[in-house]
């Protein structure tokens, strides 16, 4: 299963490093024509910003898909890590906004929506531009992964559900046990016998029933 996709690079991108090369190329050869060293440095420096920056910018620019973010590799010290959950909308690449970050080399790309942490109680919304070669597998795996999030989370609220009336029983029965408990520790009361017309209470016993009848 493809997991990491390299950026797709534009038909407009690749002409301007051939025309770049070109015009190096040129000035190294005019540098035997007319023995000038100054096309040398500005072919030098054409070879260094193709080799150093251009060639590795479209070589290590990636979107990879892990287990619970999308990681985006933008050369050559960018990185982003958007997890799942904070993704709220992809849009098409001519979509229009003001908070948003281009890892795209093409104009074949798509507006990532996703919800920006600043600290744990803010939120702001960006979104990413992103332009993968193979776009529709990229678009698959992606619905795939926020499908996939959704049901994790309906799961994971249906756990915290079975949870909570699992704790809630056993905090009934808790209560129950702890009443019966003070109940059976409750003192027994007495019943005893008054005269009529006193005020006395007198206690008799099988024996004195006995006597009495005797």
């Amino acid at each position: 299963m493809q997991l990491k996709f390299p950026s797709g690079v534009s038909s407009i991108v690749k002409f301007a490093i051939i025309v770049m090369n070109v015009i190096a190329v040129l000035l190294l050869a005019a540098k035997i024509i007319m023995d000038s060293y100054i096309s040398v440095k500005f072919a030098l420096v054409l070879f260094a910003v193709d080799i150093v920056y251009i060639l590795p910018l479209i070589l290590f620019t990636y979107y990879e898909f892990r287990d619970d973010y999308l990681f985006i590799h933008d050369f050559p010290i960018r990185t982003f890590k958007i997890k799942y959950s904070d993704i709220f909308n992809v849009e098409d690449g001519d979509y229009e906004t003001k908070n948003k970050s281009i890892v795209a080399l093409s104009l074949d790309r798509v507006a990532i929506g996703y919800k920006k942490h600043i600290d744990d109680d803010e939120t702001v919304e960006r979104y990413i531009y992103v332009s993968p070669k193979d776009m529709n597998l990229f678009l698959i795996r992606l619905s795939a992964r926020l499908e996939q999030n959704k049901v994790d989370i309906e799961e994971k609220a249906k756990e915290i559900s079975l949870k909570q009336q699992e704790h809630l029983l056993k905090k009934k029965l808790a209560e129950e046990k702890k009443a019966k408990e003070a109940k059976e520790k409750e003192p027994e009361i007495i019943k005893v016998k008054t005269t009529k017309g006193t005020g006395v209470f007198k206690t008799e016993d099988v024996k004195d029933e006995k006597d009495k009848k005797v």
